[in-house]
């Protein structure tokens, strides 16, 4: 998960389908779980599910929608969602069922069990309240699912499919029907030509739930980087200026770039980005941001998304192929989908993750070293404002379901990356420049690696033997005592120092903290106020009392505040935009490019000359 602002929050789910120690079993009906999905004949909202179980040798067994699912650090109880579940014997008739909880329901006369039912709800329609809050229960969209008939299925498996007790790593295959006019795309393969019908086949149930499928009108492209093959899918029904082709450009350029910072590290051959632009309605996915799985990417945007936010998003969700898909504890590796224990070291799994979406983009040439500067800056300044910074990470990530913790959780991603850079320049400084933490995520994949997980104790003491004891010291203070860090300090080991930068205004439509617009909701409209000190008003010539109908095509909503603002959020400077207005009861359209106001804050300058060869050694070593 990345959070890149109180607006946007990313997540990831790495599910890993490792071989287990039994041999891999052959698609026989004694180990072979058959689900069929009927995308086709919808019933109020809702989706027929029918599974056809393995040979089962008991009198009572029971089938489990997942608890929580890895990576997403907070419980989805994907069973509520599961309407009208009825178990059938090889004949026809009911067998007796009961609901144990939320997620489990428990057959009498397994034995003799030929089949289960159920209908399935999506979640996307009843969201409610931040997936992130310390008492949330909504599932984060990119976690959720999505049932709009005729028009997209969001299909994160875990909310269509479970697993039997003791039959989790049976042989699974997904049948799903569904309209002819719909692709479902996917990084997993289909063994079914015809145009309405797709087969799906996966070794085991975590495979199941790292293989997410979006159905809807094809809107996709393809491409190669090396010897990895790309899909990218977008739905967009809402704003027609976002499309496939007009994404790839940017994904292209920025998957070529992490290859190469990479290297050997990524060996990933196949991956999928499936991207769901959200209308933004309470009945639609809220939860912005992105899944991370082991080949493919779900992600939900809002409806004025522009390329560079698919860029930062996607960018770090590609960076998990590293950790924890390579390097991972055994608490990942055998995860328990309804009693888990939770990993010790977000610090890494999130906070490498994270630091290294931003390091590569400067080490590559994506961004400046200024820019650069200004989001780990940025990101100092979020941690210190909403987070305890006294907290131990370990003893955070340990507890990180507990209520208490919840709401910390996201710090991973500012102070996690934080820490990321501090060892990173403890290693560069140490090493004379010659190595990095990415140097030490190559000797731990090759110590670990995907089948070979470590235990949760012995990964700081490796990575303290593989660099340097300050780093192990670094480790001990700020990342298991969680005291509180003066990155100044490291920064300065980089020539680094502190300074006061111009920073852009967040929101455009609010300047100093004056707002330039006027939201009546009784008349509903948005006017815009007196635009004098408005850059981005100014320079495409709006005048005060002009009522703002659509930017870039998308019309304001006086009903919805936020989406109001979300408008003249994070805007580029110089790119294309289109503003239509009513002027004096005459509709017209004002073309020109965005033009910023600019605020000093708090920031980071490269001061020490004699210290550039470290800092070039650091950025673009």
């Amino acid at each position: 998960m990345n959070v890149r602002s109180f607006f946007s929050v990313t997540i990831i789910l790495i599910t890993f389908f490792f071989n287990s120690s039994e041999s891999v079993l052959s698609n026989t009906s004694d180990n072979l779980l058959k689900a069929n999905i009927d995308l086709i004949t919808i019933q109020d909202d809702k989706v027929r599910v029918t599974i056809t179980p393995p040979e089962m040798g008991s009198e009572e067994v029971s089938y489990n929608f997942a608890r929580i699912i890895p990576g997403t650090y907070a419980i989805a109880d994907y069973g509520r969602y599961i309407e009208n579940f009825e178990a059938y014997d090889k004949g026809g008739k009911n067998l007796a069922v009961s609901r144990k909880d939320t997620n489990t329901w428990i057959i009498k006369n397994a034995a003799e069990l030929g089949s289960v039912t159920y209908l399935v709800n999506d979640t996307y329609d009843s969201e409610s309240g931040s997936a992130f809050s310390s008492h949330g229960t909504t599932i984060f969209s990119p976690a959720g699912t999505n049932i709009l008939a005729g028009k997209n299925f969001m299909m994160n498996m875990c909310g269509f499919i479970g697993y039997f007790s003791g039959y989790k790593d049976v042989n699974y295959e997904i049948s799903i029907s569904h309209p002819s006019d719909l692709y479902g795309a996917t990084a997993l393969t289909d063994n079914d030509v015809s145009d309405n019908s797709d087969v799906f086949k996966v070794t085991r149930f975590s495979e199941l739930v790292d293989s997410p499928v979006m159905y809807s009108v094809p809107d996709t492209s393809a491409f190669t980087v090396g010897d990895m093959e790309v899909l990218l899918s977008v739905y967009s029904p809402d704003n027609k200026n976002i499309t496939a082709n007009g994404f790839t450009p940017d994904l292209k350029r920025m998957i070529n770039a992490q290859k190469t910072f990479l290297g050997d590290i990524n060996k990933t051959r196949k991956y999928a980005v499936l991207v769901y632009i959200s209308s933004g309605l309470a009945n639609d996915a809220g939860g912005y941001g992105a899944l991370e799985h082991n080949n493919s990417t779900t992600s939900v945007f809002r409806i004025t998304m522009k390329n560079q936010e698919l860029i930062n998003v996607i960018s770090h969700e590609f960076f998990h192929t590293v950790t924890p898909l390579n390097i991972h504890s055994k608490q990942i590796q055998d995860f328990d989908f309804n009693n888990p224990v939770m990993p010790q070291h977000l610090w890494m799994y999130e906070g490498f993750t994270e630091y290294f979406a931003q390091l590569f983009q400067v080490n590559q040439g994506l961004m400046s070293e200024d820019e650069f500067y200004k989001v780990m800056s940025s990101k100092e300044v979020q941690s210190k404002s909403f987070y305890n910074d006294s907290l131990s990470f370990i003893e955070m990530s340990e507890n990180v379901l507990d209520t208490n913790y919840k709401a910390q959780y996201p710090n991973v991603y500012m102070k996690g990356a934080l820490m990321a850079m501090c060892l990173d320049i403890i290693i560069r400084e140490k090493s004379g420049g010659k190595r990095g933490i990415l140097n030490l995520m190559g000797q731990l994949s090759e110590i670990y690696g995907p089948t070979k997980p470590f235990d949760a104790s012995e990964l700081i003491p490796k990575v303290t033997e593989l660099t340097y004891p300050e780093a192990g010291t670094f480790i001990q203070n700020h990342i298991v005592e969680g005291n509180p860090i003066d990155y100044e300090k490291y920064l300065k080991i980089a020539g680094v120092e502190r300074a006061v930068v111009q920073l852009p205004e967040i929101i455009s439509f609010i300047v100093d903290k004056k707002p330039y617009i006027f939201i009546d909701t009784t008349k509903k409209t948005v006017t815009a106020l007196k635009p004098d000190n408005n850059n981005f008003f100014m320079a495409l010539g709006i005048k005060e009392n002009d009522q703002l109908l659509e930017m870039n095509g998308i019309p304001f909503d006086p009903d919805n505040y936020l989406s109001v603002l979300l408008m003249g959020y994070e805007l580029e400077e110089n790119s294309p935009v289109t503003m239509k207005v009513k002027r004096n009861g005459e509709i017209i359209e004002l073309k020109g490019v965005v033009k910023l106001n600019y605020i000093p804050g708090p920031g980071f300058k490269f001061k020490d000359k004699s210290k550039e060869s470290l800092k070039n050694a650091w950025l673009k070593g």
